[in-house]
C-alpha cells in the first residue's frame, strides 16, 4: 500500500512505499537506504509487467504441440484395433521367434512325392487366407461385385475376392482386398484384417484355401499406388498371380497398398484359363 508523506518531508511527485508487516526486514532496509520510489517506477513494477510480451516462437510451438497431441489421441481412438495389432506385432517381431510353420510346410511339400502333398500344408479353414508373417487369418468371400455397397457389406465378414478377377487355381490375377482400419462404430472383428499388410516383405508366403484346395503364393512386389491406378488389376493369363490390396496410411483412404505374389503351389501348369477377367476399377468402400 502506498501512502503520501507529509508535504514538508517530501516532494509531491515522490511517494514512500509502506510494506506490509509480512516484510519488515525489507521495509527497514529501504528506510535505512533512504530508498524512494517514484510513481513511474511503481507503474513499471506493478502494471507494465502484466503485459510482458511473450516469445511468439514459443507460443506457436506450444499450440503446435497441443494440436499434435490432440490429433494423435483422436487418430489412435478411431483406429484402436489397427494400432493395437501393430504394437503386438512389433513386440513379437522384436522379442520372440517368428513363426515359420508355413515355410517348413512348403519345404516338406516340395520334397514329397505326388501323393498326399496337401497333408503337409497348414490346415486352415476353407475359403480363407493365411499370411503367417503377420499373423493374418481371415475368411474370404468370393465373387463380390465391384460396387461400394457390396464391397462395404462383405468386408464386414473378412476379406473379399473381386468379381471379374481370377479365382485361385486359375491363370490370371486373383484380386483380394480387406480393411486396414474402419469406422469404430462399424461392428466387425475384421475391421483391421489387413492392418499389418505393410509389414510383409518380398519372399513371404501367402496361403489361400479355396474349395478345400490350398494354394501357396510367394510375394514378389510391394508398392503404393493412387486409388485411380487400375494397372494393378491387369491380368496376364500366362501367369497365376495374387494381388492383395488395402488402404494406406492406416485410418485413411488416400493411397492403396499393393502386394503382388506368384503361385508356387500347386504347379501353375495345372491351372485352367479364367472363366472371366473384366475388372476395370479398384474397389470402393474400403479403408
Amino acid at each position: 500500500m502506498v501512502d503520501a508523506q507529509d508535504s514538508k518531508s517530501c516532494d509531491s511527485n515522490i511517494m514512500w512505499v509502506r510494506f506490509p508487516p509480512a516484510a519488515p526486514d525489507l521495509f527497514f532496509y529501504l528506510r535505512s537506504m533512504k530508498h524512494r520510489l517514484t510513481e513511474a517506477v511503481l507503474e513499471q513494477i506493478f502494471i507494465s509487467s502484466r503485459f510482458k510480451k511473450r516469445n511468439p516462437f514459443l507460443v506457436v510451438l506450444y499450440f503446435l504441440l497441443l494440436f499434435v497431441l490432440f490429433f494423435s489421441i483422436v487418430t489412435y481412438s478411431l483406429n484402436f484395433g489397427a494400432y493395437n495389432k501393430k504394437v503386438a506385432w512389433w513386440y513379437q517381431d522384436e522379442f520372440k521367434t517368428p513363426p515359420h510353420t508355413l515355410v517348413d510346410a512348403v519345404s516338406i511339400y516340395q520334397s514329397k512325392p505326388e501323393a498326399n502333398k496337401n497333408d503337409s500344408l497348414p490346415d486352415i479353414a476353407d475359403n480363407s487366407i493365411f499370411i503367417e508373417a503377420i499373423n493374418v487369418k481371415a475368411p474370404i468371400t468370393f465373387g463380390v461385385d465391384n460396387t461400394e455397397s457390396a464391397v462395404s457389406s462383405n468386408l464386414k465378414n473378412g476379406a473379399i475376392q473381386l468379381s471379374g478377377t481370377s479365382l485361385p487355381g486359375e491363370m490370371g490375377n486373383v484380386f483380394v482386398t480387406a480393411h486396414s482400419s474402419n469406422y469404430p462404430w462399424v461392428i466387425s472383428q475384421y475391421n483391421s484384417a489387413f492392418a499389418l499388410l505393410g509389414n510383409v516383405v518380398v519372399g513371404d508366403l501367402v496361403q489361400i484355401k479355396f474349395h478345400n484346395v490350398s494354394f501357396i503364393y510367394r510375394i514378389k512386389k510391394i508398392s503404393v499406388v493412387d486409388p485411380t491406378n487400375t494397372s494393378v488389376m491387369k491380368s496376364d493369363n500366362t501367369k497365376a498371380t495374387l494381388t492383395l490390396m488395402t488402404c494406406t496410411p492406416v485410418g485413411t483412404n488416400l493411397k492403396r497398398l499393393i502386394v503382388q505374389a506368384d503361385q508356387i503351389i500347386p504347379a501353375v501348369s495345372q491351372n485352367p484359363q479364367p472363366q472371366k477377367n473384366n475388372a476395370e476399377a479398384l474397389p470402393a468402400g474400403i479403408h
